[in-house]
């Protein structure tokens, strides 16, 4: 399996219905020829199973729903996360936080995919969970939300790691796993998730001017295969912290915002672009 086909598979777990005939043919075929796919379905399936009273919508409708929302004042923007302690009566959301399967029920040298960790914020109803995958040494992460736009675009940090990741729209990411962070480094991890707080699309050729809420201004211009940002603040010091840029076809870059100029090179000339600021 590559990238891709865990991604279609991902879907096909959580949602048939966005799929094409063809793609989801294509995911069902796969399942049912390649052992390890179907490990990975079943593992995908007992690690949603407990989300059953969550609306799923269509790829289309969260990131319109997503960006609906980014201007609205619900929730907060920078939340922090710290080892999960389940309550009493938990919601759907934190219940996957408890769900295992007969993968993770094995002997460690006979399962696939282990959990590293699992953090939740106590303001709100947010789970993070990070994997292992045995098979391909990798990390996932999960991004846990009744809330699609909560899942959507995360960045997730964990600052004892240095470790900085930025989840797709349907809230999961894969990484490279730090060599010299362990399993009781990772079981006592504490986590910050940050939303985006201001999006803006970039055609080729064309100037930006980002008026953030956070006050500071983010100016941009690209040309040709470049694009040039500088941020402006609006005090002392800058209250954006971070900016991911966003091309087809390719994972979120992630950049530290500050008062000099950021360059990125080798993008498309025509390839549709899009920015995100976090706090």
């Amino acid at each position: 399996m590559d990238p891709s086909d865990e991604r279609h598979i991902e879907r096909f777990v959580r949602d048939p219905a966005s799929m094409s005939d063809e793609r989801r043919s294509e995911a069902e075929r796969l399942i049912e020829e390649n052992e390890g796919a179907r490990a990975y379905a079943k593992f995908l399936r007992g690690f949603y199973d407990r989300l059953g009273d969550e609306p799923l919508e269509t790829a289309s409708g969260r990131v319109e729903k997503f960006v609906n929302g980014l201007f609205q004042k619900e929730g907060e923007s920078v939340v922090s996360l710290r080892p999960f302690r389940p309550p009493r009566e938990a919601r759907p959301t934190i219940l996957a936080a408890e769900t295992s399967t007969k993968e993770s029920r094995l002997p460690s040298n006979e399962r696939r995919f282990s959990v590293l960790a699992t953090l939740s914020a106590e303001t709100e109803d947010l789970v993070v969970r990070a994997l292992k995958d045995e098979d391909t040494r990798q990390g996932r992460l999960y991004v846990l939300s009744e809330s699609p736009e909560k899942r959507a675009h995360a960045l997730v940090s964990f600052p004892k790691f240095g470790l900085d990741l930025v989840t797709d729209e349907e809230g999961l990411c894969t990484f490279e796993l730090p060599a010299e962070v362990d399993l009781e480094q990772w079981a006592g991890a504490q986590a910050v998730v940050r939303r985006p707080v201001a999006m803006r699309a970039v055609g080729p050729g064309e100037k930006v001017t980002m008026n953030l809420p956070t006050g500071d201004t983010l100016l941009g211009r690209r040309e040709g295969e470049t694009l040039e940002v500088v941020l402006e603040p609006y005090g002392p010091e800058e209250t954006a912290s971070h900016l991911t840029i966003t091309t087809p076809n390719r994972s979120a870059r992630l950049f530290r915002l500050g008062a000099s100029s950021l360059l990125e090179r080798g993008i498309s000339p025509e390839a549709p672009l899009v920015l995100r600021v976090y706090e």
